[in-house]
């Protein structure tokens, strides 16, 4: 597995943060989880950070490189987006990886 991160830590955005076209991408969320929803950008995208996995023991034993990561969003099956936050988690780091 490689994983290629530039070791950047990046603020987690709010709803209110982000312009008018970058909410339209995340229509599926309601009134309510708008308020709690968070956000970074990366390499020219917005995710939702809610819509991350948590990499559980199961898949550090089978990938410890994975180890230091604390979730993962898919775009292929052999490759996606990792995510690890700084301790209050107003900022974190995305890398991407390829099996």
């Amino acid at each position: 597995m490689d994983i290629a991160t530039n070791k950047h830590w990046r603020p987690t955005l709010y709803w209110f943060e982000l312009s008018d076209t970058e909410r339209e991408e995340f229509d599926y969320l309601d009134a309510d989880a708008c308020e709690f929803a968070r956000f970074a950008r990366y390499r020219g995208q917005i995710y939702d950070l809610g819509e991350f996995f948590y990499i559980d023991p199961t898949m550090q034993l089978h990938h410890p490189e994975m180890g230091a990561w604390q979730g993962y969003q898919s775009d292929s099956f052999f490759s996606g987006v990792l995510v690890r936050y700084s301790d209050d988690f107003e900022q974190c780091q995305l890398g991407t990886y390829i099996c």
